[in-house]
C-alpha cells in the first residue's frame, strides 16, 4: 500500500493529463489526498510489523517470555503519530509548526491535568528499557509507606500499570509509577528457585547437634524441595523463647513455596515428636507446674517407638521395657556405613533420629553394580533377619545424615524366648510378612535385574529355633 500510494502521488499528473481531467478539479484533489495519506499511513504500519517481528525473534531467541505490549504499542503511537504530522505537513499542506506552537498552552494544561498517568506512561516506558521483569516472573513490591506489599506472577505490562497475578488467584494492578519509585523484589532472578527458610525455636537444654540432626531429618524427607540444592540447619539467634534455628531449603520458585513451607513444617513437627522433643515456649510464658520432664538425649525415644513395630507387638509392656534398657544407644556420623552387606550379624537395629540409605551390591551382566534400596527414617528398623536367623547381613545400610540408632544384640532376646516359647511362632509369622513386603520394594528397585529368592515362614521358624537352641515341634 505504501509503494502503491506514493507511486500514485507521483504519477498522477501524467496520468490526468492523458485522460483530459482538470488541474484543479476536486476529484484531483481527493486522489492526491488519499494517495499520500495512503503511502504515509501504509510507511507506518510497515514500521510496526518491523519492530513486533523484531520483538518477536529477540525473544525467540533469548528463550524468555513474550516481549510486553507495551514496547508495541509504544511503536505503533510514534510512528502513527509520525505519519499524521506528515499527511498534514507534505498531502494537506497545513502550517504544522504554528499548530504545535499554539496548541502548547493546551498541551500545559493538559500535562498538569493528567500528571499522574503519565508519570505512570513513562515509568512503564522506563520499565520496558530496563527490563527489571518480564511476563512470567514473580515479583514482591513494596507498600507506600515501605512495608510489604503484594507478591504475585506478572500476566501484562502495559501503558499504565503491571498486572499481577497472586497464589490466591486474584488480579492485583500496580500502577507503573508506583513501581518505579518504591523497591521491589523479583523472585525469578537470577534463577526461579530460590532458598526460604522456617524458624523453629527449641529449648535451650537440647544438644545443638542433636537439634540440627532431627532438623535436618525432616528437611531430607520432603520430596517437595530441590534435591540438586542443599538444604541446611544453622542457629540464628538465642532469645527468650530458647534457641533459634533457621531450617533452610531451597524452594522451585514463589508459586511452590506456600506448599514447601508446609511440607517442611508437617516434616519437622513428626521429626520433634519422634524424638521426644517439643517447640520451646517464651520463658514468660506459664505452664503446668505438673509438666513430664523433658527427654533431652533421647533416651525413652526407643521405648516408645519399639511398642508401635509389628515384630514388637507379641511383647507385654513390661517385656518391651526390658528390651529397651538393654539395648544401646550409637550415633553415627553421616557417611559412615552401619552396616555391611555379607558381615556376620546376630543384632537389630532401630532408628530413632537422621535418615540411612539401605544400598545392595548385585552381579549383572558381568559388573557389580550398587543400588539404593531404600531409606530408613526414625521408626524404622532393619537387620531382624540377623537377629533371628543369624543370616549375613543382605545389604550395606549409611547413614545419610548424622543419626543415633539403638541396637539390640540376640543375646537380649534369648531369655525372653526360652519364657514364652508362643513367641517364636509369633515371630517367625511377622518376618514372612516383613521379608515380603521388603521384596516388593527391593523388585521395583531392581527391575530388571533378578530378585533374591523369598524365605518360606516354616523355613524362617526353624532357623529362628536353631539359632536359639529352642526345642522343635
Amino acid at each position: 500500500m505504501t509503494l502503491l500510494g506514493f507511486t500514485l502521488s507521483f504519477l498522477w499528473p501524467g496520468l490526468r493529463a492523458r485522460i483530459g481531467l482538470g488541474a484543479d478539479g476536486p476529484f484531483d484533489e481527493v486522489v492526491m489526498v488519499l494517495a499520500g495519506s495512503a503511502g504515509w499511513l501504509g510507511l507506518a504500519w510497515f514500521g510496526t510489523r518491523v519492530v513486533d517481528g523484531l520483538l518477536r525473534r529477540s525473544s525467540a531467541h533469548s528463550q524468555s517470555p513474550a516481549a510486553p505490549r507495551l514496547v508495541g504499542d509504544l511503536a505503533r503511537f510514534v510512528f502513527f503519530t509520525l505519519a499524521g504530522v506528515a499527511v498534514a505537513s507534505f498531502v494537506l499542506d497545513l502550517p504544522v509548526t504554528g499548530l504545535v506552537a499554539t496548541s502548547g498552552v493546551v498541551i500545559a494544561v493538559l500535562g498538569f491535568a493528567l500528571r499522574n498517568i503519565l508519570a505512570d506512561i513513562f515509568s512503564g516506558i522506563a520499565i520496558n528499557v530496563e527490563h527489571p521483569y518480564r511476563i512470567g516472573d514473580w515479583i514482591q513490591v513494596s507498600s507506600t509507606n515501605g512495608g510489604l506489599g503484594q507478591t504475585g506472577k506478572v500476566i501484562e505490562v502495559n501503558w499504565r500499570s503491571t498486572r499481577l497475578l497472586t497464589n490466591d488467584g486474584t488480579t492485583v494492578v500496580v500502577p507503573n509509577g508506583l513501581i518505579a519509585g518504591s523497591r521491589f523484589v523479583n523472585l525469578s532472578l537470577p534463577e526461579h528457585c530460590y532458598r526460604a527458610a522456617l524458624r523453629v525455636h527449641l529449648d535451650p537444654g537440647v544438644p545443638v547437634k542433636r537439634a540440627r540432626r532431627v532438623l535436618m531429618t525432616a528437611l531430607l524427607s520432603v520430596d517437595h524441595l530441590l534435591a540438586d540444592r542443599p538444604s541446611d540447619v544453622v542457629v540464628e539467634s538465642i532469645d527468650e523463647a530458647g534457641v533459634c534455628y533457621l531450617m533452610r531449603f531451597w524452594v522451585p520458585d514463589f508459586g511452590a513455596e506456600v506448599a514447601c513451607r508446609d511440607a517442611v513444617a508437617a516434616a519437622m513437627l513428626a521429626a520433634l515428636r519422634d524424638a521426644g522433643l517439643s517447640l520451646a515456649v517464651p520463658r514468660r510464658s506459664l505452664v503446668p507446674a505438673n509438666r513430664p520432664g523433658r527427654d533431652l538425649e533421647g533416651l525413652d525415644v526407643c521405648r516408645r517407638m519399639l511398642g508401635s513395630i509389628d515384630l514388637f507387638k507379641p511383647f507385654t509392656m513390661t517385656e518391651l521395657d526390658a528390651l529397651a534398657n538393654r539395648m544401646r544407644r550409637r550415633q553415627v556420623p553421616a557417611g559412615t556405613p552401619v552396616v555391611h552387606q555379607g558381615d556376620q550379624g546376630s543384632s537389630l537395629f532401630l532408628v530413632t533420629e537422621g535418615l540411612l540409605e539401605v544400598h545392595l551390591e548385585v552381579e549383572w551382566e558381568g559388573e557389580v553394580r550398587q543400588v539404593t534400596l531404600d531409606r530408613m527414617a526414625p521408626g524404622d528398623i532393619f537387620g531382624e533377619m540377623a537377629l533371628l536367623t543369624g543370616e549375613p547381613r543382605s545389604a550395606t545400610v549409611v547413614a545419610l545424615t548424622d543419626a543415633v540408632v539403638y541396637e539390640l544384640e540376640g543375646e537380649h532376646l534369648r531369655p525372653l524366648l526360652h519364657d514364652r516359647m508362643e513367641l517364636a511362632e509369633k515371630l517367625s509369622d511377622l518376618m514372612a510378612e516383613r521379608a515380603q513386603n521388603n521384596a516388593v520394594t527391593r523388585d521395583a528397585a531392581l527391575r530388571p535385574m533378578p530378585a533374591p529368592a523369598l524365605p518360606h515362614r516354616r523355613d524362617l521358624l526353624e532357623r529362628l529355633r536353631d539359632l536359639f537352641g529352642l526345642p522343635s515341634d
